[in-house]
C-alpha cells in the first residue's frame, strides 16, 4: 500500500505542476492578479510563480519521505536531510536549466538544498 501512495503523491506532483503551467501560471491569467497592498503586479507575479514550484517540488519530496517509510527501514536524520537536499537541489537545477535562470526559484532551490547539506 505505501508504494501506490507514493505513486498517488508523483502522480498529484506532476498533475500540480502540469495544471500550474497550463491553466494558472499563465500570461492571460497572472494578468488578472490585482495586488492590494506593496509592490505591485510584478512582484505578485513573481511570489505566486515562486510558490508554486517551491510546492511542486514539495510534493515530490514528500512523495519520497513515503518511499523510504515503504521500504521499510527506519529513516535516520541524515537520510531525511539527504532527501530534501537531492529533491531541492534536483528541482534548482531543472529550473534554472528549463527557464534559462531568468527566475528566482532556482535560486530558493539551491539556497535549501544548500542549508540543508550543511546540517548533515
Amino acid at each position: 500500500m505505501p508504494i501506490s501512495v507514493f505513486v498517488l503523491i508523483c502522480l498529484i506532483g506532476t498533475l500540480h505542476h502540469y495544471i500550474g503551467y497550463k491553466l494558472i501560471l499563465t500570461k492571460k491569467a497572472l494578468d488578472k492578479v490585482e495586488p492590494k497592498y506593496l509592490f505591485g503586479k510584478y512582484c505578485t507575479k513573481r511570489v505566486l510563480k515562486n510558490l508554486w514550484h517551491f510546492s511542486t517540488a514539495c510534493w515530490f519530496g514528500f512523495a519520497a519521505l513515503i518511499f523510504m517509510l515503504s521500504i521499510g527501514t527506519t529513516p535516520t536524520k541524515d537520510a531525511l536531510i539527504m532527501i530534501v537536499t537531492v529533491i531541492f537541489s534536483v528541482s534548482g537545477w531543472l529550473s534554472s536549466t528549463f527557464r534559462c535562470a531568468k527566475t528566482i526559484y532556482c535560486l530558493t532551490f539551491i539556497f535549501v538544498a544548500g542549508f540543508s547539506a550543511a546540517h548533515i
